[in-house]
């Protein structure tokens, strides 16, 4: 398969063609010879195979997780599913490593392999174009910047509901994993976690939610309000967080505008990592920091801090729209 594919070339009609079949059997070469780019078949086609990727990617990346994480690190997914801040570091270690490998088994392989099989430019087809103009980029933070407050008081009012026990066990067994998670006792500590935690998520699952579910969302729509609330709701249900399901599915409007108004995914993957780095950032400022420690644990939300955020808001909106290059229809 492989030397078949180092004599391929692509073509714009949506045909992969081949200058060389050699190396293996007529047959086989001319198997994939007649195979088309996935952007050729029906929408609905094209959404299945998508599908079928995830599955199946899903299934890799579960697989390698059973399979040799126990042989590799002395811990199994059992365990991994149950740690909590005071857990062993070498037991956060290989958690925090299987968060990552499923992130990318999920979100990343599956979106960048689709689009590489649906057209001959899936750079261009996931959204990898440079921004259209560079004060986009500055514009996609302070956006993100300015709504982090009000997101931050949805979830602090909704954690104030009172929930089933059921819920609130689950709630809190998912914020103890994120705690864990940003425990970080070293710089060591610190930049892997910014990696998996911060880094891998931002590029894989704007590529997934933004770069492909959208355009999807965007196919049998006659405008771009039902295809952002879709994936900013099926982004926020992919978030294991009771708590945060609203503010995770404003957070996944906002990537889904920046975007769409820019026509660079590079806008949203920058606003997404500001959002996730964050957090990593100011939970390691916080472990020789008393003031930021304190800023983190407070449950109640200033009203000057959240006005604030949302004048940032308000103003890098404006200006995202008098400067936006919209994304393009195809």
């Amino acid at each position: 398969y492989f030397r078949v594919f180092k004599y391929a070339t692509k073509s714009p009609r949506g045909i992969i063609q081949f200058s060389h079949t050699a190396p293996l059997s007529r047959t086989f070469a001319l198997y994939f010879s007649k195979m088309k780019y996935f952007r050729a078949y029906p929408w609905m086609m094209q959404l299945l195979l998508f599908f079928m990727m995830i599955i199946t990617m899903m299934g890799c990346g579960s697989f390698l997780v059973i399979k040799f994480l126990p042989v590799l690190t002395n811990y199994t997914a059992v365990q991994i599913e149950t740690i909590n801040e005071h857990s062993p570091s070498a037991l956060v270690n290989a958690a925090i490593i299987v968060q990552g490998l499923l992130s990318v088994f999920i979100f990343m392989v599956p979106a960048w392999v689709f689009s590489y099989l649906a057209t001959p430019r899936p750079a261009a087809y996931i959204g990898l174009r440079a921004p259209g103009k560079k004060i986009q980029l500055l514009l996609a933070i302070t956006l993100m910047l300015g709504i982090m407050p009000v997101l931050q008081l949805i979830e602090g009012l909704i954690s104030q509901i009172n929930f089933s026990p059921a819920i609130k066990a689950q709630q809190a067994a998912s914020e103890s994993m994120m705690n864990a998670f940003l425990t970080m006792p070293s710089f060591g500590a610190f930049v892997k976690t910014f990696i998996i935690v911060a880094i891998v998520p931002a590029v894989g699952e704007e590529f997934f939610f933004r770069g492909v579910l959208l355009r999807f969302a965007r196919k049998p729509s006659r405008n771009m309000v039902g295809p952002v609330i879709f994936t900013a709701v099926v982004f926020s249900l992919t978030h294991a967080n009771i708590y945060g399901y609203l503010s995770i599915f404003i957070a996944g409007v906002v990537l889904a505008m920046i975007y769409y108004f820019t026509g660079s995914l590079w806008c949203s993957i920058l606003a997404h990592l500001f959002f996730n780095g964050s957090q990593v950032v100011l939970s390691y400022m916080s472990t020789n920091n008393a003031s930021v420690k304190a800023f983190l644990s407070n449950t109640s939300v200033p009203f000057w801090y959240v006005a604030a955020g949302l004048a940032v808001f308000v103003g890098s909106y404006y200006l995202l729209l008098k400067n936006k290059t919209p994304l393009p229809d195809d």
